[in-house]
């Protein structure tokens, strides 16, 4: 009864994985600060790097035509690292529902300090139909279960927004692509985050990030960048973005930021 008992607590509160990264200088801005693109490049790794461990390896889903995808992130940020500075990443998925993958992240210091924590979704796919899958019982078991939310709030709902500027355009290139085709999630936020003004990246940093990913991007596609900055009473920046591809008609991505002024030096 005893081993029993052990081995559900196992399986239902699981080892987090935990990976370490060092802020490399190719990873910075110009206030050597490690970027959004950045965090979530780590998030995105050491997420690949837990199903490697439990199994479920990017060799064993392509054998599959099986993929994960992701489908929506919300990252909150109390500041980001500096270059050569070394953080933890820890993940754990907090359920399971249909074709989703709930997937939690906490972010520390050298110090033990919290900097951010970001909650995700995924999506498993049939990668050839581009179809969302019910995931099986021997896809989900490897990774346990850890009923923990990272970020308390969840999802807000993302709206279309209305009347939204153009502040740039971009296509598509063979650098932008991932393993499945088409343009990798990260490049998404590069291109939205670019419609914030300069002056707003030197006097403040994003400290709150949600994006939900709604359309594939291939190569060669026209990408459009819209965004408008909403007002706030209290003097904060809030900015709704928007990314669609208006030679299919698509809207691939809509994302709303927060951004906290940098403390005096």
């Amino acid at each position: 009864m005893v081993t029993l008992y052990c081995m559900l607590v196992i399986y239902m509160f699981p080892a987090k994985y935990q990976r370490s990264y060092e802020v490399r200088y190719y990873e910075t801005n110009f206030m050597l600060e490690a970027t959004p693109v950045t965090i979530l490049g780590y998030l995105e790794e050491t997420a690949t790097c837990h199903s490697q461990t439990v199994g479920n390896t990017i060799k064993r889903l392509q054998d599959l035509g099986r993929g994960w995808v992701v489908y929506r992130y919300h990252l909150q940020m109390e500041r980001y690292p500096c270059w050569q500075e070394r953080i933890t990443v820890t993940t754990w998925v907090e359920r399971f529902q249909r074709c989703f993958a709930y997937r939690n992240f906490h972010i520390h210091d050298a110090d033990g300090n919290m900097v951010g924590r970001a909650a995700s979704v995924w999506i498993f796919l049939d990668i050839a139909a581009r179809k969302p899958l019910r995931i099986p019982p021997e896809i989900m078991e490897p990774y346990g279960i850890h009923p923990e939310a990272a970020v308390p709030e969840g999802f807000s709902d993302l709206v279309e927004p209305e009347e939204l500027e153009t502040v740039g355009e971009f296509t598509v290139g063979a650098a932008d692509l991932d393993i499945n085709r088409h343009a990798n999630n990260k490049r998404y936020i590069h291109w939205l985050l670019e419609g914030v003004p300069l002056e707003v990246h030197r006097r403040a940093f994003a400290n709150e990030l949600e994006v939900i990913y709604k359309k594939d991007a291939r190569y060669g596609d026209r990408i459009v960048n819209q965004c408008r900055e909403l007002e706030d009473a209290k003097g904060a920046r809030h900015y709704l973005h928007r990314l669609i591809c208006p030679e299919k008609e698509l809207v691939l991505t809509l994302a709303r930021t927060s951004w906290q002024k940098r403390k005096d030096p």
